[in-house]
């Protein structure tokens, strides 16, 4: 949890009059950079929660998690970001020592809840991967709101610890806002915001890829699935549907019987799964590549404080924590088209007719595309399908 902070470093300023003087020029450069910064951070993951709130088709527990993970980043972007900029450019803390343990305790708690968003989420795709029968009955309404609400508890616990006396005295200078450096707490912070999620979530998205490979690997080959479970496997970060449909399809995947020809539908569905958990890949690699430098920095340097680091190093790594924050919301459109899709929608103003839901009969189950049954057909003719249900297009032989 990065803080933007002013070491003793400051003190070492020119002053005028008794006052630090400001580099002007410096400070409108800085400031405009950061300024960009903020702002981005901010509208992109607006844009997220608003792509998640006006898609009724979106209202699914795992949608849920990603807006979580974006009101954290956009609460860590308009309430935090906008001091520490500030801090940056003027070259020091310039609104008071008790705003600044607040602030401080702010910035923590912003930080472990977008870490531990990206944990839960993790642990839901491995939900979905290793029992996709079952999931739909696990992942409820409740049990989603139960996660979110444990996640800002636990990000509550790690960020008061300062507030009630876990910390270093304050420095007399009250335009130094110093991140809490006391070996102890730096520690317990760095394994409860970091080290102990980011366990998890390479765990979890081991097993993911794994079952991804094997699922892929078993379905070109044209054999049967192993297990009632690879039947219709979910691997979904961003791709959203009812979960009424979504169990709908696994039970009627397991009343067909397994055939050892060659699936198509299934190779192509899995296909897609398959760059869902890309995306996931591409998103915790992101996380780790923004907030391992801080958090080796962080204790490292609080326990051992000959190998400290200089202030601009320092400075680097928690602004690349920070970005973390700010980059999310590039991720989804541009790895997810359902998420690019949204956006438009939503940037061109299309929110009421999104929100607007599509009613179905129940047990109805969507068909695919045009285009893509087409191409369906024409291997269901290639290769004469035997099938107990009704074929995807007209006029396709059965054996």
């Amino acid at each position: 949890m990065p803080v933007s902070v002013l070491s003793g470093n400051a003190k070492k300023k020119k002053k005028k009059n008794g006052r630090q003087t400001v580099d002007v020029a410096k400070a409108v450069v800085l400031g405009a950079v950061l300024l960009v910064f903020v702002v981005f951070g901010v509208l992109g993951n607006i844009l997220v929660i608003l792509s998640v709130l006006v898609h009724h088709h979106w209202r699914s527990v795992t949608h849920y998690f990603i807006a979580n993970l974006a009101a954290a980043d956009l609460l860590l972007s308009s309430a935090v970001l906008p001091f520490s900029a500030t801090s940056e450019a003027l070259g020091r803390w310039v609104f008071g020592r008790s705003f600044c343990s607040v602030w401080a305790a702010l910035d923590v708690l912003c930080c472990t809840a977008s870490i531990l968003s990206l944990c839960v989420i993790s642990i839901d795709r491995y939900l979905a991967v290793s029992y996709p029968l079952r999931y739909p009955a696990m992942a409820t309404g409740r049990r989603g709101l139960t996660a979110v609400a444990a996640l800002w508890g636990v990000s509550a616990a790690i960020s008061v610890g300062p507030l009630f006396g876990w910390k270093e005295p304050d420095p007399e200078d009250e335009t130094v806002c110093r991140i809490t450096e006391e070996p102890g707490y730096a520690l317990f912070s760095a394994l409860g915001s970091f080290y102990i999620p980011l366990a998890i979530i390479l765990s979890m998205y081991c097993r993911v890829y794994m079952v991804a490979k094997k699922g892929t690997k078993t379905l070109r080959a044209g054999g049967k699935s192993e297990g009632v479970e690879m039947e219709g496997v979910i691997l979904r970060i961003h791709k959203g549907s009812s979960l009424q449909t979504e169990k709908q399809d696994d039970v009627a995947e397991t009343a067909r019987p397994k055939r050892p020809s060659f699936n198509l539908p299934k190779l192509l569905k899995f296909s897609r799964e398959e760059k869902a958990a890309k995306t996931l890949g591409i998103v915790v690699g992101c996380f780790v590549l923004c907030w391992l430098p801080f958090f080796l920095v962080l204790p490292i340097g609080s326990v051992f404080p000959s190998y400290k680091p200089s202030e601009t190093v320092f400075k680097i790594t928690f602004w690349l924590g920070y970005l973390n924050s700010c980059i999310n919301p590039v991720i989804y459109p541009c790895f997810s088209r359902e998420f690019k899709k949204a956006f438009h929608n939503v940037l061109r103003g299309g929110c009421l007719r999104a929100a607007v839901p599509t009613i179905k009969p129940q047990g109805h189950v969507s068909a695919p595309a045009p285009s893509l049954r087409m191409y369906i057909c024409v291997h269901q003719r290639r290769w004469r399908a035997a099938s107990a249900d009704k074929s995807l297009c007209p006029g396709a032989r059965r054996s």
